[in-house]
């Protein structure tokens, strides 16, 4: 019917596909569980609870925090309480705390009994998420969970990611000791290759062949060192440090051979395509995500033939610390 009213496979198709993931979700819910105190009271006002438990694809970081600071922002406009369920694959407390929002929640006060909790799935292609999230509530539960990493939250990312957040003392320290290294004032440049270089596993991303890795890895440290503060020899001391982010270690361990850039040790992970419930081995991404936010400027690599990945994580590290950003093209 969707079909023959709006003219969209598109539209048909999601439709059936979110209602068969939809049944997957509700697998882990019943009509027997245990109806929890802070739920029973009938007076407490419904909880929107964002889930990054495992049990759904949540996305990168960048996915992960503009899904959170989009969902807050809704259930502050819809009188909501709302909380934060992110145990997959690490706890996120362990490197981000709430700041002016107490958004922890225990496992043990998130009911799987489907007369108080229902599930709720956002795809990233609904065209206005914040009516297809009013569409799934109802008045009967108390408890939403919702599984989304679609952003409405736009260019007021920095004031809700801001009322929710602050560096947990792990990932202070990480900032404190880059930033003396930085200095106050430094350029941020960001690379993201994916799997072209054959060092970053990723979903089913392939590697380019042996001759198009060399050659990518040649234009992007061209491209860097031609960028002021890279400047070999006795001028090189003048420039400003150049923070350099990526997701190749092959890449970075060339880059870092260059005058006054500075990279951020640690592992190159996706943390949607990594099993590890240490919390340190994401540490990294998330001390360039805050160093980039407190950069002079921000740019992002962009290479057309080889088509790099247009990532938005330098974008949102940016707007958050109100950068000046650009996408640097060739």
């Amino acid at each position: 019917m969707a079909r023959c009213i709006l003219g969209e496979e598109r539209v048909h198709d999601r439709l059936i596909e979110r209602g068969i993931k939809l049944r997957h979700l509700q697998d882990g819910y019943s009509g027997n569980g245990e109806i929890l105190e802070s739920c029973d009271g009938g007076e407490s006002r419904q909880t929107l609870i964002f889930m990054a438990d495992g049990k759904w694809m949540h996305g990168g970081l960048t996915d992960r925090l503009r899904g959170m600071a989009s969902a807050y922002k809704f259930a502050t406009e819809h009188n909501l309480d709302f909380k934060i369920f992110h145990t997959s694959p690490f706890l996120l407390q362990e490197i981000l705390q709430p700041n002016k929002v107490d958004w922890i929640i225990d496992e043990h006060e998130i009911s799987n009994n489907c007369e108080i909790a229902k599930p709720v799935l956002l795809y990233r292609e609904d065209f206005n998420n914040d009516s297809a999230l009013e569409r799934q509530l109802d008045s009967r539960h108390k408890q939403f969970h919702l599984y989304s990493c679609v952003d409405t939250v736009g260019e007021e990312f920095p004031k809700y990611f801001n009322e929710l957040f602050k560096p947990s003392p792990l990932l202070e320290n990480e900032l404190a000791h880059y930033s003396a290294l930085l200095g106050e004032s430094y350029t941020a440049i960001s690379f993201r290759f994916q799997n072209k270089l054959g060092d970053f596993k990723e979903f089913t991303f392939k590697e380019l062949s042996e001759k198009g890795k060399r050659k990518l890895l040649s234009a992007a440290l061209n491209m860097l060192n031609t960028a002021p503060g890279t400047a070999s020899g006795e001028t090189a001391s003048k420039y400003e440090a150049i923070l350099v982010t990526a997701d190749s270690p092959t890449f970075l361990a060339e880059a870092e051979k260059l005058p006054n850039v500075v990279t951020i040790k640690g592992k190159s992970i996706h943390i949607d395509f990594n099993s590890s419930k240490n919390a340190t081995d994401y540490l990294k991404a998330f001390t360039e995500f805050f160093l980039i936010s407190k950069a002079s400027k921000a740019n992002l690599y962009r290479n057309r033939k080889y088509k790099t990945y247009p990532s938005n994580f330098p974008k949102y590290a940016a707007m958050l610390g109100h950068v000046p950003y650009e996408i640097a093209e060739e």
